[in-house]
């Protein structure tokens, strides 16, 4: 079964193109992957080998002794001695607390001449509801002056707001593909973030996350997730890198956001949207998707991601949508399991399973957990590590896609066939997907149905 479900998902890549915080008393978060790499002087292609040996929901605080900059963390942003030798030593919170102390040429002269410590700690950075105290207690200077001299850090930590990550990241993609440019390495993992951030009259597009080492890793939001009411996040499988796929998955992304914005149009509902295409993670390609670890690297960055927006938006909390795709969905389901951070709504679509057994072991609220499974699909109904989301013992709520009336506006939605439609513009899938993320659940349709001409003419077009 493995080796037909792989060759479906190779065969054909391109997808649709056309929550209360529970917060670990962690010092320390887990390694989004076995390599970060984010040193960008002049060695873009550089990584760290090995990863956090523990997750998110496992770390405690422990006491240990700290330089005076850490002990009071009232003086963030205020002029306090800096022992330089220190803090090359130091790591987690003592790190980023003395980096705060510094003024703009000292924290660039400790970036460049510390790439390994600066690698270190995004490779097991501090927990994002840490991270998020520390930068809050940090005056507008401060912040500027960190945004501008370690802009890998501020970019690329959970836990600090999504517009300051923007600004950041933005600044060090076009610092890495001057960088490239210079030494005459292959540009085209940089050029794919780039071209994906082109929004051609569309809504805001910032890059929230980035490391371009080896295949790369990123995440693009569309709309403000620092603002929004609604936030969906993209998970996929197999084969999906950022070269290869960063283009796609965002224009993949705005077209969920295009549907959500007209379903709460439609309804009178007053409110934002913000999606995230994310590519966090090493995913895997027909040689390792037969295995877990992959799975187990994707759901340590979205756990920490997750955490992050929890911590980031405060008392002012989202509704958190995640819609996986495919091996994206494994990745996704170890990572709610594990109990650290609750989302609003789970969409799983072409789903092999994974080893949580059932929704009530998943940190969703109400119940929200949604399966789409559409037919000649050989993922879904496998069960291939360990579970069938699909089947009723399961307990989750079945999401059409065979193809349906719209229930608001009697429009004919298309349906979905095989792994790769779930996303067309226009189907029933996207249409129930989107409605899900909005907690309009109870409008969305079971794929029961089938078109008459007068309702399936002219209406298989998405909704701008």
């Amino acid at each position: 079964m493995l080796l037909d479900v792989a060759a479906v998902l190779t065969a054909s890549l391109a997808l649709g193109a056309g929550g209360a915080l529970v917060a670990p008393a962690a010092e320390s978060s887990h390694s989004a992957n076995a390599s970060v790499g984010t040193s960008f002087n002049g060695s873009v292609d550089g990584s760290l080998s090995g990863r956090s040996t523990t997750r998110v929901s496992d770390r405690q605080d422990g006491a240990q002794s700290m330089p005076l900059w850490l002990a009071n963390p009232n003086t963030y942003g205020t002029a306090v001695d800096i022992d330089m030798a220190a803090l090359r030593e130091a790591s987690g919170m003592e790190l980023l607390a003395g980096l705060s102390q510094l003024p703009l040429g000292d924290i660039r002269s400790f970036v460049t001449n510390s790439a390994v410590t600066i690698d270190a700690i995004l490779a097991a950075p501090p927990a994002p509801a840490t991270v998020n105290r520390w930068w809050d207690q940090l005056d507008s200077g401060s912040r500027a002056d960190l945004l501008a001299g370690a802009p890998q850090l501020v970019g690329n930590l959970d836990g600090i707001g999504f517009r300051e990550r923007g600004r950041a990241n933005e600044r060090l993609l076009g610092d890495a593909l001057q960088t490239v440019g210079e030494s005459g390495r292959d540009p085209s993992v940089l050029n794919r973030i780039a071209e994906a951030l082109r929004e051609n009259g569309g809504p805001k597009r910032s890059l929230i996350y980035l490391d371009p080492a080896d295949g790369g890793k990123a995440a693009i939001a569309i709309g403000n997730p620092d603002a929004a009411d609604y936030i969906g996040y993209l998970v996929p499988g197999m084969n999906y890198g950022v070269q290869e796929q960063m283009v796609n998955w965002t224009l993949t992304a705005d077209a969920l956001y295009a549907e959500q914005t007209a379903i709460l149009r439609e309804l009178g509902q007053k409110a934002r949207v913000a999606m995230i295409a994310w590519i966090g993670y090493e995913t895997p390609d027909l040689l390792s998707v037969g295995g877990s670890d992959n799975a187990q690297f994707g759901a340590d960055a979205l756990e920490s991601s997750w955490l992050g927006i929890r911590s980031s938006r405060e008392s002012d909390q989202p509704f958190v949508t995640v819609y996986a795709h495919s091996y994206g969905s494994t990745a996704a389901l170890i990572a709610l399991a594990r109990g650290s951070v609750t989302v609003d709504a789970m969409v799983m679509v072409g789903s092999p399973g994974s080893e949580v057994q059932s929704a009530d072991e998943l940190r969703v609220q109400g119940g929200n957990v949604f399966v789409g499974e559409a037919d000649w699909d050989p993922a879904v109904n496998s069960a291939f590590f360990g579970s069938d989301p699909g089947s009723p013992s399961y307990g989750a709520r079945s999401l059409g896609v065979s193809g349906a009336k719209d229930r608001v506006t009697g429009q004919w939605l298309g349906g979905s066939i095989g792994h790769n439609e779930y996303f067309a513009e226009g189907s029933e899938s996207l249409h129930n997907m989107a409605l899900a993320g909005t907690d309009n659940a109870a409008l969305m349709t079971d794929g029961a149905q089938t078109p008459d001409s007068s309702t399936a003419a002219g209406h298989q077009g998405h909704r701008r």
